[in-house]
């Protein structure tokens, strides 16, 4: 489901991070909001509030520096190639 108020990225991440990302979403007060779309396939969705799309590209790029993380697909206009 794609909201007009927020921007949702598809993100491909290993299970075992899945807990990890959640908490390091919430110790930034809920910069996004990161929902498990498939955990069979370890699939996660963050759900951003545009004025937070700057820090949370920084965010996701710091921490695609210890984890594995893959774009699915830009489930909006908002490209993830740029992170």
């Amino acid at each position: 489901m794609v909201h007009a108020d927020s921007i949702q990225w598809l993100l491909e991440v290993e299970k075992r991070d899945i807990a990890y990302i959640v908490s390091i979403f919430e110790a930034y007060d809920n910069l996004a909001i990161v929902r498990t779309v498939n955990a069979e396939q370890s699939i996660i969705e963050l759900i951003i509030s545009p004025d937070y799309l700057e820090d949370t590209r920084q965010l996701v790029n710091a921490l695609s520096d210890e984890l594995c993380i893959k774009t699915i697909e830009p489930a909006q206009t908002t490209k993830l190639t740029d992170i």
